[in-house]
């Protein structure tokens, strides 16, 4: 059985407003002492959540996320690389668009500018 919506949404705000719960399980290596400790400071804050949902829940999402590949864009947000478009939104904002102009015409002038599903500026 999988949580609803509601519920994740609630543990998401429980552990963002929590911090000393959150150190105590990003310390843990283990989905069951994990869930444990999210499950005894959910029922002290009024929601009910079963234990072993909760971490089979984990275990499915783990199991999940372990067959998807990242996007280049996801890739690149975890090396801390910058996409071109985000090179491109910051040289606009650093020149008050007058880089981002000066690049647009130069691709129109080389021939090479990036189609309307690729614009860049």
């Amino acid at each position: 059985m999988s949580l609803s919506e509601k519920t994740l949404n609630a543990l998401q705000a429980l552990m963002t407003q929590d911090k000393a719960l959150l150190a105590q399980v990003q310390a843990t290596d283990d989905a069951a002492q994990a869930a444990a400790l999210i499950a005894a400071a959910a029922t002290q804050n009024g929601l009910e959540i079963n234990q072993t949902e909760l971490a089979q829940h984990f275990e499915e999402a783990s199991k999940s996320a372990a067959n998807q590949a990242l996007s280049d864009r996801q890739l690149e947000a975890v090396a801390g690389g910058m996409s071109d478009t985000d090179k491109m939104i910051m040289l606009s904002i650093l020149s008050f668009g007058i880089g981002c102009a000066m690049v647009s015409i130069n691709q129109a002038v080389k021939g090479d500018a990036p189609g309307f599903d690729q614009k860049f500026c």
